[in-house]
């Protein structure tokens, strides 16, 4: 599911903060989703001070679910994609494609990448596992929340089988 997150980001124009929402993860199965990346309109903002727009050099995830791969456009290393692969990887496996997704730095390399994965040139992967438990650090779930809720669905969508 594509999370978009709150922030507050500086026009490098003018010098004003605003905030702004900005993908953190982006599923390209969706036509929509996956042109907002090839045609460089993710996470475009525009200064409601002076009217400049710059693409935020802001980290996220590229999924493709359905083609099984992953891959993190990372302009400047990230400490939180760190800990979301060391939980992408206690959740679904190691060998994963949400665990093993490549983290690309230059934005024309990123988006070659995942070219090569709709091309075939390079090949997607699975899910190994689905352990709940990653997501409650072994507590079980309250029944207050839709988290989990949330989550088979998204992999039931997806067609992936639950082991």
């Amino acid at each position: 599911m594509s999370k978009l997150i709150d922030a507050t980001i500086k026009c490098p124009k003018c010098g004003k903060e605003y905030p702004v929402k900005l993908f953190r993860t982006i599923w390209g199965e969706h036509e929509t989703n996956r042109n907002l990346v090839m045609n460089d309109e993710i996470n475009v903002c525009t200064c409601n001070s002076c009217g400049f727009s710059f693409k935020a050099s802001y980290p996220f995830m590229y999924v493709d679910v359905k083609e099984g791969f992953a891959v993190w456009w990372e302009p400047f290393h990230d400490n939180g994609i760190d800990a979301d692969t060391a939980g992408y990887a206690k959740m679904f496996g190691a060998g994963s494609y949400y665990a093993t997704a490549p983290r690309i730095a230059n934005w024309e390399t990123f988006k070659e990448t995942i070219q090569k994965y709709y091309r075939g040139e390079l090949k997607g992967g699975k899910i190994e596992k689905y352990d709940i438990s990653a997501l409650t650090n072994g507590k079980q779930p309250s029944n207050k929340g839709c988290l989990t809720l949330i989550v088979f669905f998204v992999i039931f969508c997806a067609g992936l089988t639950l082991i």
